[in-house]
């Protein structure tokens, strides 16, 4: 009788230990960590017409956003990546910038200034 009672305490141990072990890998590899957001402010004094943001396995496209708005982008991403920026202003010209390196959960600010882009860490 005393060697059920054990039997069945390795088996109950082991199986709280492979849901624990499920419930930690689902929640580290989840969606709401597995995305990169990008925060975009419009300082440019004008009007943008395009927002782009280029990455490993794709792009982001945002348009016509006002003087003085933030956007916040997101991509998902498994591990580290980067991306590059691109603000198509409404002259005409284009403002570049991005990280050249970023891991997965992260997020950055990306201020759009008249005549560049300044990217910095929330």
């Amino acid at each position: 009788m005393r060697i059920l009672w054990v039997l069945g305490g390795v088996v109950l141990g082991s199986v709280l230990t492979l849901i624990a072990g499920v419930a930690l890998w689902l929640h580290d590899t989840g969606p709401t960590r597995a995305g990169i957001e990008v925060r975009v402010e419009n300082r440019t004094g004008q009007d943008v017409r395009e927002v782009r943001i280029e990455h490993d396995h794709g792009q982001v496209l945002y348009r016509a956003m006002g003087k003085g708005d933030t956007v916040a982008l997101t991509y998902p991403v498994r591990g580290e990546s980067s991306y590059s920026l691109i603000a198509v202003l409404a002259d005409g010209r284009e403002l570049r910038g991005g990280a050249g390196y970023i891991e997965r959960g992260a997020r950055t600010r990306e201020v759009l200034e008249p005549e560049r882009v300044v990217s910095s860490d929330p």
